[in-house]
């Protein structure tokens, strides 16, 4: 059994779970339709419910929903829904967090403040899958709002998305292109090499980074051995290679083995060689 504690809009409502003791919004068409405040109500089961924590990432709930449109409310319930269908398994307390961020852009668009993303096109390349839910989001918000948000939104959005299927902060998921960016210049500099973003070896290097920097936070092992064959045959590789390793563990305080360094030298020698 749940308590209207307030109507959002018609779509929208804060109540209270009162076996749980727990605020929840309601997101469903209709859902707020002759609503009154304290009314009782069973749980509507057509509609989407999300119980909320008292903190999110940009501050208390309840300050972030007196704060923000419930429109913004409806987009990121929408967002939330193709990713739920998409990935299945969600952690929906994104909800506010997204909403918010969403509510700013428009403000910071209106306001014509820069909306730039310097790691934008490494998103999109690193979530491929997350870009695509934030582009289907890009057109709920123009059917919702009128606006249309650039590629550095979009990519924003992407973050929200990662951040919700990999139990993380979104400044957390921005970490991951800034690390791997890095990493490419380090490369590109110590070999004296330009490698065109979008480039094929460029998406191959940032996606064995990617792969690499995940292996080391699963604790998963590499099976091949080549670390005797790249000391002797790709030595400056295998420098270059052990002093991004070094840096990545440090970053992430999680140790990179030999075999990995060995890996990554591979890829840099074969950047060297081209």
């Amino acid at each position: 059994m749940y308590c209207v504690k307030k109507v959002l809009n018609n779509n929208a409502v804060l109540a209270v779970d009162l076996r749980r003791k727990e605020e929840v919004i309601f997101l469903g068409k209709g859902v707020g339709f002759n609503k009154k405040v304290n009314q009782p109500f069973e749980d509507p089961k057509s509609v989407k419910k999300y119980h909320l924590q008292k903190e999110t990432s940009k501050g208390p709930s309840d300050k972030l929903i007196s704060a923000v449109d419930p429109v913004y409310l409806e987009i990121a319930n929408d967002i939330i829904r193709l990713s739920e269908e998409k990935f299945k398994a969600v952690d929906t307390n994104i909800l506010l967090p997204l909403a918010d961020h969403i509510a700013f852009s428009i403000v910071r668009m209106n306001s014509r403040m820069d909306l730039s993303n310097p790691f934008s096109e490494d998103i999109r390349l690193l979530f491929e899958e997350e870009y695509a839910i934030a582009e289907k989001g890009r057109e709920i918000i123009r059917e919702r709002t009128g606006y249309s948000i650039p590629d550095d939104e979009v990519s924003y959005i992407t973050l929200y998305i990662h951040s919700a299927l990999s139990d993380t902060q979104v400044s957390q998921s921005l970490k991951i292109p800034v690390i791997i960016r890095e990493s490419i210049e380090r490369i590109e500099k110590e070999c004296g090499v330009r490698i065109d973003m979008g480039s094929f070896a460029y998406n191959r290097l940032l996606y064995h980074i990617k792969c690499m920097m995940a292996r080391v936070h699963n604790n998963e092992k590499l099976n091949s051995d080549m670390i005797e064959f790249t000391k002797e045959k790709c030595a400056y590789a295998f420098e270059v290679a052990g002093e991004i390793c070094e840096k990545l563990s440090r970053e992430l305080g999680e140790p990179f083995t030999e075999k990995e360094v060995s890996y990554l030298a591979l890829h840099i020698e074969r950047i060297r060689s081209a």
